[in-house]
């Protein structure tokens, strides 16, 4: 499972270093390989290659006929899903059409996020974060307490 925040930078080839608790578990658990996709105009989706395979078949199975926004995000994440593959140095070269869509430019946060990583602008990232830690307790508390949750 992955977990953790990381401010990195998207050097000037395009390639992003992947730290090494990510490497390591990639490579003990999957393959080099990984696949990054569009999720929004704020960040990547990365997923191991095992693990899109499965988001790729449930994106499939959706139910999208006569519902265009499920249509456009399923083509949003399929049409954009490339293959990366780790360097030597433990770096995936960003393809530059995904790094053109979403509004990061070098300075990023990568994210675990269980079964797979998310590459979020760093602005994005901060304000997301102020935006969960602005969170009313109350309101917050009777949202959990209608699921089964417990921490």
């Amino acid at each position: 499972m992955f977990g953790g925040v990381h401010e990195l930078s998207i050097d000037s080839k395009g390639r992003l270093a992947i730290p090494a608790k990510f490497r390591e578990l990639l490579l003990r658990h999957y393959t080099p390989a990984v696949v990054a996709t569009l999720d929004s105009r704020s960040r990547l989706l990365i997923y191991p290659e095992a693990e899109w395979e499965g988001v790729a078949r449930q994106l499939l199975a959706l139910k999208t006929a006569g519902n265009p926004t499920l249509q456009r995000y399923q083509n949003l994440l399929l049409h954009n899903a490339d293959t990366l593959e780790l360097d030597t140095a433990g770096r995936v070269l960003l393809p530059a059409n995904l790094r053109r869509r979403v509004d990061f430019d070098k300075e990023v946060t990568l994210v675990g996020r269980a079964n797979r990583l998310e590459l979020w602008g760093r602005e994005h990232w901060e304000a997301e974060m102020d935006q969960a830690l602005d969170i009313d307790p109350d309101e917050l508390a009777s949202e959990l307490g209608q699921t089964d949750l417990q921490l």
